[in-house]
């Protein structure tokens, strides 16, 4: 059995979701009425046109790795990036590829016990590709899966790494809030492996000295701007 079974408190930090727009999430139903997830993936971004990183290529060459998956693009939020909270967050809603699991890591995330109070996890591997470099680091994380009662009996599933602090601790990753994150999963000898990569933020706007600007709006601002006659009485 590659993926191993633990069982740990729950939390409410780590079963916290970040706001975001409702989305079907289809559910079937097993013989013991606990609700399961039935595939269904975020929405297309550019992201799934785009061709497979160089380094992400040859990381799975370095490592074996096979079934390749794009997990989801993010913005990171406050929460992300809190020590306290100690989490990745990411919605289902969100997710590309919900088919990421093994049949076997697929059973242990839905073996959650809510009547006990704890939540199974599957261990996994994290490789960050540090800011600026072509040096990859790896971290021992978990995946962990919350399902979140809605009104109606609908249900919202967000699935989290833990273990996170110790990658938003780290100087070399540069983790910080909004950055814009890309994750994808494989795995390797029937271990679960995430690779993450933060964008390049967009390039500046074009400077307003740039000279482009038209001689009516040019005089408009001096106009603005000048307030040299404030403090004058009216007449």
């Amino acid at each position: 059995m590659n993926a191993k079974l633990n069982t740990v408190g729950a939390s409410s930090s780590s079963c916290t979701t970040d706001p975001t727009p409702e989305r079907l999430l289809k559910l079937k139903t097993g013989k013991n009425g606990a609700a399961k997830l039935k595939t269904v993936g975020a929405s297309s971004s550019s992201w799934t046109t785009d061709p497979t990183p160089e380094w992400l290529l040859k990381l799975m060459t370095e490592k074996n790795g096979a079934e390749l998956k794009k997990i989801i693009e993010k913005e990171l939020s406050v929460t992300d990036v809190s020590r306290v909270h100690d989490r990745l967050s990411m919605p289902c809603s969100n997710i590309i590829d919900l088919e990421f699991l093994s049949p076997m890591e697929q059973r242990i995330i839905e073996e959650e016990d809510e009547g006990k109070k704890h939540m199974t996890r599957v261990d996994a591997k994290l490789v960050v590709k540090l800011v600026d470099s072509d040096v990859l680091k790896e971290f021992d994380v978990n995946l962990r899966r919350c399902n979140m009662h809605k009104t109606r009996g609908n249900h919202s599933f967000v699935y989290s790494l833990i273990r996170w602090k110790q990658v938003v601790e780290d100087e070399g990753c540069g983790l910080k809030k909004s950055d814009k994150i890309r994750l994808w999963s494989f795995h390797s000898d029937g271990k679960l492996y995430f690779a993450l990569a933060t964008l390049s933020p967009p390039p500046p706007p074009p400077s307003s000295d740039s000279g482009d600007s038209k001689p009516e709006e040019m005089i408009s601002a001096l106009v603005i701007d000048d307030k040299s006659n404030d403090d004058l009485p009216p007449n």
